[in-house]
């Protein structure tokens, strides 16, 4: 049996031994950082290889020969920690197995991590869709389902998170989190200053300024300026601009059902360059700036203001802006039971335009459905597919209550059941507030002049009901960013009474707007010069739209038929 060696903490030259090389029972050391910042060294024993753990890849069998393992397994964060054979590097402990009775690791040869500065990016993941951003403004969709989960953690575990000034007790950030394949804990600032070593603790932050959330790992090898590290994928997201800071170990966490390390962290050092399934890569020096967010929350106690920077990744944007805002929301008042909020969000664009939005929400999941719709709008744009400026800040609004709000319309009832062109249509409409007496609204809708004598419906709804609509007969399909623009535009917050008058002999629909009575011959025309994708012919045609901002968000719609007459002196 080979003796116990310690391990060097930077070699001259890096040099590793391959898989095949190594023979079950020969000995070595692990080295990871424990309670209080300690390096541990850590006698193994080479238990075997698993030569197809995935395509092209292979994994090394490792017993942990320290009894501290025999409660806990392979602890969460200690994934990166380097294993020596003979003084040879091995490679970076990558897994382990929830509820494990046995301290077995999964080790990366460390042959496969030499390789990730190779390669472009990999795809970003799935970008938030209208239909998502409908359903959350519409009440439909519940919020946890607008984030599936795209992290593949080896055996299901989950890396460690430090998240310093938010709250880590929020049941829905704590799902949004995990869905990233991260574990909340609290956490602190501070570490080391310089460059870490392998062994050493490291974190990849995610969000940082006033608050702070970092995936947490250990150094695996350094050569110079370059350092591998985690021996596992953080997202696969391939060539990344991640910051990387020194992190500390505060204490560790032992169970069989869910061991991890809680830690502090540092000024970052430089940037993670790499996010592959063999580990990530980071390179000492200048630190990526991240995009700026600022939530703004007001409510009857008071008014703080939040300043972020969040990782600038457009798999990572919708999540991190909708955390941010979900936790500024939660920070200092109630994160659970009903509650109202109104959301006014500002997109700032590289080419100098601003995109603005509006949602108002009313329900026990009210302050997660307006965060996750800040996310999910920042996500369409981030991840769009066409050339597209890139998103320079963030500003979210919010105003918020302990309370519901809202209101359901119950009736719309037109002061006659038709109209002449150029008269104004009073309309009725009957809305029943949370907990209040029903109440009567007078709308006035301009009935064009113009229109040919005829049927004619007026529409009455709430604003997001009413976008939706639009959305579905009016909204072509997007050619360009401009069209996916025009998309964004149709959505309006729920607040809005909205009453149109719809005609039944349909126009076309094109960048984002409507042409009612279109001849045949004239839309087939349009269709050539532009597009067949970006144009389509509507069953019925907006004509007049008015709207009325009330205080409280609404739900319902209501249809009524209409009949044009000649005008009187026809």
């Amino acid at each position: 049996m080979l003796p116990v060696l310690a391990a060097p903490l930077l070699a001259a030259a890096l040099s590793w031994v391959e898989p095949t090389a190594l023979q079950p029972g020969q000995r070595g050391t692990c080295v990871t950082e424990w309670t209080g910042g300690e390096r541990l060294t850590i006698p193994i024993e080479v238990v075997g290889v698993l030569d197809a753990t995935a395509p092209e890849r292979s994994a090394v069998l490792v017993r942990l020969l320290d009894p501290r393992f025999e409660g806990s397994g392979v602890v969460a964060g200690m994934s990166g920690s380097p294993v020596y054979v003979e003084g040879r590097l091995v490679g970076a402990v990558a897994f382990g197995w929830l509820f494990a009775r046995e301290p077995i690791a999964g080790v990366t040869p460390f042959g496969r991590m030499h390789e990730l500065a190779g390669g472009g990016g990999s795809p970003s993941g799935a970008v938030p869709t209208l239909e998502t951003l409908a359903g959350l403004a519409g009440g439909r969709l519940d919020p946890d389902a607008a984030w599936p989960a795209p992290a593949q953690r080896p055996a299901g575990r989950l890396l460690p998170a430090a998240v310093a000034g938010l709250p880590t007790d929020d049941a829905f950030g704590r799902r949004l989190l995990s869905r990233l394949g991260l574990q909340a804990a609290p956490a602190g600032r501070g570490a080391a200053p310089g460059l870490p070593e392998a062994g050493d603790m490291v974190a990849t932050l995610l969000v940082w300024g006033d608050a702070l959330v970092a995936a947490g790992g250990t150094v695996t090898a350094r050569d110079g300026d370059r350092l591998w590290a985690y021996g596992h994928p953080f997202l696969s997201l391939g060539a990344v601009q991640l910051p990387a800071a020194r992190a500390r170990v505060l204490a560790v966490q032992t169970s069989y059902a869910d061991p991890f390390k809680l830690f502090t962290v540092g000024e970052p050092f430089g940037t993670f360059v790499a996010d592959r399934p063999a580990g990530m890569l980071a390179e000492a020096g200048p630190v990526p700036a991240g995009l700026p967010v600022t939530v703004d929350v007001r409510e009857p106690r008071g008014q703080r203001t939040w300043s972020f920077r969040v990782a600038e990744a457009p798999l990572l944007v919708p999540f991190l802006v909708t955390y941010v805002t979900n936790a500024s929301l939660t920070a200092q008042a109630a994160a659970a039971g009903d509650a109202s909020a109104r959301l006014v969000l500002d997109l700032a664009l590289a080419d100098g335009r601003t995109v603005h939005l509006e949602q108002i929400a009313s329900s026990p999941d009210a302050l997660a459905r307006v965060a996750s719709f800040a996310g999910a709008a920042a996500g369409f744009l981030a991840g769009s597919p066409f050339p597209h400026p890139a998103i320079t800040d963030v500003r979210v609004a919010v105003e918020r209550s302990e309370a519901l709000s809202g209101a359901q319309i119950v009736a719309a009832v037109p002061a006659r059941n038709w109209v002449r062109p150029g008269e104004r249509l009073p309309v009725a409409v009957r809305v029943v507030r949370h907990l209040r007496p029903a109440e009567e609204i007078t709308v006035t809708v301009d009935v064009p002049a113009g229109l040919d004598a005829g049927p004619l419906d007026l529409v009455v709804a709430d604003g997001a009901s009413w976008g939706e609509y639009r959305q579905r007969t009016e909204g072509p399909a997007a050619l360009d960013f401009n069209g996916q623009l025009a998309q964004l535009a149709l959505f309006e917050p729920s607040s809005n009474l909205v009453a149109a008058l719809e005609l039944r002999d349909g126009g076309i629909a094109t960048a984002g707007s409507a042409q009612p009575g279109v001849p045949p011959s004239w839309s087939a025309t349009l269709a050539i010069g532009l597009g067949k994708g970006n144009l389509r012919r509507l069953a019925s045609a907006v004509v007049a739209t008015t709207r009325t901002p009330l205080a409280f968000p609404l739900s319902g719609a209501f249809r009524v038929p209409l009949t044009v007459r000649p005008s009187s002196g026809e």
